[in-house]
């Protein structure tokens, strides 16, 4: 698979390649030191008890200490590459992760994604790595085991068997319990969110206990997966502690047995039982944590659907920021996830110093086209360009610089005015701030603030009122000048000054040859406007002078078209 082909997780966790090939190195050192114990204690046995020599056993004791010193040092540095590895693959994982969730459609998806990050990264930077990378060195200890005995080697044959059926088992029985656990987890989540986001109407009409139960009844599912799941893995958990304890205990007793015909020594059967401990301890280790891998590989799915802008990215070309015109030519938007056109045949063109009023009746389309034209809704036909360029060929980060976008919603940020106003710009300067904050015809408001600019707004802007929450987003919109700004209702809370201030800031843009693109039902803010397009059921009614479309518009109404 070339890099390009994988996901992106995949191919950030392939970027690793060389500290995976590290850390298998020092689990292959770790495994060989490993031998220390069951080689010292066959020499004991059956040389210096033999000889007597306390020379011998003063040697051998000295040797085995540094062989466990060195053996516990590389593993103090397995740990730690891991554990560095779980933060390289935090930093490029997190950022896409947390920008895909801000693209999709719900409102937690960043958050979803992001645990997801947080589980691969607990994962590498746990135990469960290192068991999975002493797996492989299982067949050594079961040759020494055979080259002891070829009994003594059965033994461990059939218990190597016997817990790798258990590590089978236990991935058939908990990884459908584990998916099932994290889509209901998410959901108490989510409805959780989503009955806290209308909180105030949810007291106001009473539906708390309504929701609450609501909100019980998937908890309650969510609850008894995740006690199924832990059910599970304890049952084989327990069941490869009970084969990993009879087995030492077995190859005791075979041990005595050989001893008894003479066919061993007692340190073939001591060695061999501490051989039989290194064989099975890789596979009981993976049974334990065999939940934070089952997690983590899910993880690594879900992650790996992430697009990735930077995997097999072309030499960039910076296009200049627009200037000149927008022309939209039949664009047709269909609903998330299906073919049923919610607007379509939508044609207008307009150049520097235009300003277009997008007038119609509820469910029109108008917030559908507005989102489509600052590109967060993908068109299913047509074209839109500005400048002779469709949206994308710039990139998101870039398109800041020319668009000032006020949505219907009102979205302000935690944070102070002044980093809603910069859109939480680390570089914003307090010029460009305070010129917004002029534009919008709010700066005396916000001096009037005990703290000023300074002022916390809350999560979505909680400590502010409607209105004021509305002008500090219309200042955040005019923010650094934008070519185009794009208003979506933004006088639907305003007052009457409120309503005079956006009427300025479209003229002084207008002025200075930006495009303004407003959807009202109020009029005020209308009356900048020098053309208009006028929608209704999802199609285009008219488009022109603002006169002529109004008169249009209050003509015979079209034919209704049912919208999806």
């Amino acid at each position: 698979m070339s890099m390009t082909e994988r996901g992106a997780a995949s191919r950030i966790l392939h970027e690793q390649r060389r500290a995976f090939a590290l850390t298998a190195a020092f689990s292959g050192a770790i495994n060989l030191l490993g031998l220390t114990s069951p080689l010292f204690m066959l020499q004991v046995y059956d040389r210096v008890l033999a000889s007597g020599s306390t020379a011998t056993l003063a040697a051998l004791l000295l040797l085995a200490a540094l062989l466990y010193a060195s053996q516990n040092g590389l593993e103090r540095i397995r740990s730690r590459i891991f554990a560095r590895l779980g933060l390289l693959v935090d930093r490029p994982l997190g950022r896409l992760a947390f920008a895909a969730g801000l693209r999709g459609a719900n409102a937690r998806g960043a958050s979803a994604r992001t645990q997801d990050v947080d589980k691969l990264r607990s994962f590498l930077a746990g135990g469960g790595p290192a068991a999975l990378f002493d797996l492989p060195w299982t067949p050594l200890y079961l040759v020494l085991l055979f080259l002891l005995h070829p009994y003594l080697g059965l033994i461990g044959l059939g218990g190597a068997a016997s817990l790798a059926a258990v590590t089978w088992a236990t991935d058939r029985a908990t990884g459908p319990l584990q998916m099932q656990h994290s889509l209901l987890s998410m959901q108490v989540q989510s409805a959780a969110d989503n009955a806290g986001a209308a909180r105030d109407t949810v007291r106001a009409m009473g539906m708390t206990a309504a929701l609450r139960d609501r909100w019980e009844s998937i908890a309650g599912a969510a609850n008894a997966a995740q006690l199924r799941n832990a059910d599970a893995i304890s049952n084989f958990s327990t069941l490869s502690k009970f084969i990993r304890l009879f087995l030492q205990s077995a190859v005791l007793a075979a041990g005595a047995l050989l001893i008894i015909a003479g066919d061993a020594t007692g340190g073939v059967m001591i060695a061999s039982s501490i051989l039989l401990g290194k064989t099975l301890a890789p596979v009981d280790q993976a049974i334990a944590h065999w939940r934070s891998f089952v997690g983590a590989r899910q993880a690594i799915a879900r992650l790996d659907e992430l697009s990735d802008p930077g995997a097999g990215a072309l030499i960039p070309v910076a296009l200049p920021l627009p200037a000149r015109d927008l022309k939209a030519s039949s664009l047709t938007f269909a609903a998330a996830g299906g073919d049923e056109p919610i607007l379509e045949g939508i044609s207008f063109e307009l150049e520097a110093g235009d300003v277009l009023g997008v007038v119609g009746p509820s469910g029109a389309g108008k917030s559908t086209l507005l989102r489509g034209l600052v590109g967060l809704v993908a068109s299913s036909a047509g074209e839109y360009r500005i400048d002779g360029s469709t949206i994308d060929q710039w990139p998101e980060e870039r398109r800041g610089a020319f668009i000032g976008y006020m949505s219907q919603s009102i979205d302000l940020v935690g944070g102070t005015i002044a980093e809603n106003i910069a859109r939480f710009d680390p570089g914003a300067s307090s010029e460009a701030i305070l010129a917004a904050a002029e534009a919008a015809g709010l700066d005396r408001m916000i001096r009037g603030f005990d703290e000023g600019f300074d002022t916390q707004v809350g999560d979505h802007g909680q400590r502010l009122s409607v209105g004021q929450r509305q002008r500090i987003a219309l200042a955040r919109a005019l923010y650094g000048d934008p070519f185009l700004l794009v208003l979506d209702e933004p006088n639907s809370a305003l007052d009457r000054d409120g309503d005079a201030a956006l009427a300025d800031a479209v003229a002084a843009a207008r002025e200075r040859g930006a495009i303004v693109i407003v959807a009202a039902h109020r009029a005020g803010v209308l009356g900048q406007a020098t053309k208009m397009l006028a929608l209704e059921a999802g199609r285009q009614r008219a488009f022109g002078p603002p006169g002529r479309v109004l008169s249009a518009a209050n003509s015979e109404p079209a034919p209704l078209r049912r919208l999806s």
